[in-house]
C-alpha cells in the first residue's frame, strides 16, 4: 500500500508554499483539500490493487532511454499500476525519476508502485538476495516448507497466495483448466522446480509467478508436440506427474509413461501407489491394503482413468516423457531394485505375478489385479 506520508508531505508542502504566496485562506483550504482528496483516493485504488484476487504479469523492456512517462503508461496499460498519475508522483518522491536499469523485467499486478520502481533502479548485485532449490517432484506443501526454512515466507502466506489468487489471466495454459471444487490445488503441476534466486523481501505471489513463468517457458519447448496431442495440458501435466512419482531412473520415465498411456487405452485402473500417496495427509514409507480403498478423487485404485489433476510438480524430463512416450505392450511394472530404483515391466498379469514373487514387491504395490 502507498505511504499516506508522502502524501502528507505534498499536502503540507502546498500549504506551506500557499501562505507565502499570500493566497487566501479559503483557496488555500479548497486546494488542499481537493489535493487531499486526491491523494486519498489514489491511497485507495492502490491498496485495493495489490490486495486484488486477479494476478497478472507483463514483460516490461527497458532501454537506456525509456522514460518514467513510458513507463508509466506501459505498466497501466497492461493492468499492473491502477493510476499513471499515482507511479510518477510516488517516483519523485522516491527520487527514482531516472536511472532505470535496462532489461526485461517481469511485473506482476500484486506488486507496489514502490517496489516497482525499486527492481527497475537497483542492481540486483547491490541487494541481498537468496537462492532457493526445488526439488522435481515436489508438491506445493513441500514448496512452502522450503520457502519457510529458507525465511522466504512462511509456508501459509505460501499456500494462501496458491489457494486465494486467480492466475489464469496471463496463462494460457491455465484457462483450459477443468473447474473442479476437489483439486487439492489447482497450481498443483505447473510450479515448475529449479533453482531460483530471489530478493530478500520477495512475496509469494511473485514467487509463483517466477515459477509459471519458468513452467511457460519450458512447455514452450514442447508446444507442437501438445497441440498435435489429444490430451489436455492439464492431462499430460498429470501423466508428468505420475512418472515423476515412479520413475528414478532417466531412461525408464518414456516406458513408465507408455504403461500408463496402454491403461488408458485397455479402460484399466491406473493403480498406481503414488496417486494414494498424495491422498494421504502424510506419505508413508510402505502402503496397506486400507490405504488403497481411501476414497479421494486422486486415487487411481478407486476411480478410472486419470486422477483429477497433477500430483506434484515435475521436472521437464517427466514433462517430455508423457508427451513423448515409448510404444510398447507392458501394461504392468514392478520394483526389481530399490537401491537404484529399476522396475521389471510385464505385458501380463501373470507374468507380472511372478516378477512380484520374484522380486518380493513391498514398498512398491501397483497393480493388484
Amino acid at each position: 500500500m502507498a505511504k499516506k506520508g508522502h502524501f502528507a508531505r505534498i499536502i503540507l508542502n502546498t500549504l506551506f508554499s500557499s501562505c507565502l504566496l499570500g493566497i487566501g485562506a479559503w483557496a488555500t483550504f479548497h486546494f488542499t483539500h481537493t489535493t487531499y482528496q486526491y491523494a486519498e483516493n489514489i491511497i485507495v485504488s492502490e491498496a485495493e490493487r495489490v490486495k486484488s484476487t486477479e494476478v497478472s504479469k507483463t514483460n516490461l523492456v527497458i532501454t537506456e532511454h525509456t522514460t518514467l512517462e513510458d513507463i508509466a503508461t506501459a505498466l497501466y496499460t497492461d493492468g499492473c499500476i491502477t493510476n499513471k498519475d499515482y507511479f510518477i508522483v510516488e517516483a519523485k518522491l522516491d527520487d527514482t525519476t531516472s536511472g532505470f536499469i535496462p532489461g526485461e523485467y517481469s511485473i506482476s499486478s500484486n506488486m507496489s508502485s514502490g517496489k516497482i520502481l525499486e527492481l527497475l533502479t537497483k542492481d540486483i548485485s547491490e541487494e541481498e538476495t537468496i537462492k532457493f532449490t526445488i526439488p522435481e517432484g515436489y508438491t506445493i506443501d513441500q514448496i512452502g516448507e522450503i520457502l519457510e526454512n529458507k525465511n522466504i515466507v512462511t509456508k501459509n502466506e505460501f499456500i494462501e497466495a496458491v489457494k486465494n489468487r486467480d492466475y489464469t489471466a496471463e496463462y494460457s495454459f491455465l484457462k483450459d483448466m477443468p473447474s473442479n471444487p476437489n483439486y487439492k490445488y489447482t497450481l498443483e503441476g505447473y510450479l515448475f522446480p529449479d533453482t531460483y534466486t530471489v530478493h530478500k523481501d520477495i512475496s509469494s505471489e511473485e514467487i509463483i509467478v517466477m515459477m509459471l513463468n519458468r513452467f511457460e517457458e519450458i512447455l514452450s519447448r514442447y508446444q507442437s508436440y501438445v497441440n498435435a496431442s489429444s490430451y489436455s495440458i492439464q492431462e499430460l501435466l498429470t501423466v508428468a506427474s505420475i512418472i515423476e512419482q515412479e520413475a528414478k531412473l532417466d531412461e525408464e520415465r518414456p516406458l513408465i509413461s507408455g504403461v500408463i498411456y496402454n491403461r488408458l487405452d485397455a479402460d484399466m485402473k491406473l493403480q498406481m501407489c503414488s496417486t494414494v500417496q498424495y491422498s494421504l495427509s502424510k506419505r508413508k514409507s510402505k502402503l496397506t491394503t486400507e490405504d488403497l480403498l481411501i476414497d479421494s478423487p486422486y486415487n487411481t485404485y478407486l476411480y478410472s482413468d486419470l486422477p483429477i489433476g497433477p500430483i506434484c510438480n515435475p521436472g521437464e524430463a517427466c514433462l517430455k516423457a508423457a508427451i513423448m512416450p515409448s510404444e510398447h505392450d507392458y501394461y504392468f511394472f514392478v520394483l526389481k531394485n530399490a537401491n537404484e530404483g529399476s522396475h521389471y515391466f510385464s505385458s501380463t498379469i501373470a507374468e507380472h505375478v511372478n516378477a512380484k514373487n520374484q522380486y518380493h514387491q513391498s514398498s512398491d504395490i501397483n497393480f493388484i489385479e
